[in-house]
């Protein structure tokens, strides 16, 4: 079988600990000894995918959405948005009065221009504890990007940004002051089914694991989908089995159920 395994909050905690339970290492270790594919179907970009993260050991990674996928060591797709359209999409984000980050699989991008809302303090307080810093700039001459996130407050034009963006991008929100956006044809659904077309494997022999809603693409796209104890009711009710939650060995409960 192949399992993909969302990060945040589902291999890693989403808390200050920003933890991961020795219990899912030693679980995804046991099930790539016995023959079974374990991959990270993430948003992050690949670049934001630490060491302890990636020694855990994968056979490979979808990153940004499914606009970056790399199986081994071979690169099965690298999506990036044409420059010349970033620059056009930085400019709204700019008239719309939003602080962005832009994550390309090498980098992140920042724009000096904008107005730092408040509650992108803190998000960039912790990816600083985690060792990455925001030091390229939309005015770089090699600015272009995967996908984006954009926090905003009662001062940003969300209405316009949304309505225009939503010509090329889909738009995942998070709580009530974050998107994340995601080009269309891009997203963790299509990033399984290339992985596993590329494996020669049915997504009915496909397991994926989430938590949250920008999961959803991945669990309604293999039978047997998982949500992680600590998800919401609606991530839940998406899924086919739902395990205990990370702090409870979720993971490695998840595994066990189906005998991998």
């Amino acid at each position: 079988m192949i399992v993909f395994f969302d990060i945040d909050g589902t291999l890693v905690s989403s808390d200050e600990r920003y933890w991961i339970p020795q219990s899912a290492v030693e679980a995804i270790r046991a099930a790539r000894k016995k023959g079974h594919l374990m991959y990270l179907n993430t948003g992050r970009a690949m670049v934001d995918i630490e060491d302890r993260i990636r020694q855990i050991g994968f056979d490979g990674y979808a990153c940004s959405c499914g606009a970056y996928i790399r199986c081994g060591q071979e690169l099965l797709l690298n999506r990036i948005v044409p420059p010349e359209r970033c620059r056009r999409i930085a400019q709204l984000v700019l008239e719309c009065d939003m602080t962005p980050v832009y994550e390309r699989f090498d980098t992140f991008f920042v724009d000096a221009r904008v107005r730092m809302v408040p509650c992108f303090l803190p998000v960039m307080k912790a990816y600083e504890q985690r060792g990455k810093f925001f030091t390229k700039d939309v005015s770089d001459p090699d600015f272009s990007f995967h996908n984006f996130v954009v926090w905003y407050d009662e001062k940003s034009d969300v209405g316009r940004f949304t309505k225009e963006i939503g010509e090329t991008f889909d738009c995942i929100p998070h709580g009530t002051e974050v998107l994340e956006m995601t080009e269309k044809g891009c997203s963790k659904a299509s990033a399984i089914a290339q992985i596993c077309a590329y494996h020669g494997i049915s997504t009915r022999d496909a397991v994926a694991i989430g938590d949250s809603m920008n999961d959803a693409p991945m669990l309604r796209a293999v039978k047997n989908s998982v949500a992680m104890g600590n998800s919401p009711l609606q991530v839940r009710q998406l899924s086919s089995f739902v395990t205990k939650g990370l702090y409870e060995d979720g993971i490695a409960y998840a595994l066990s159920h189906f005998g991998l």
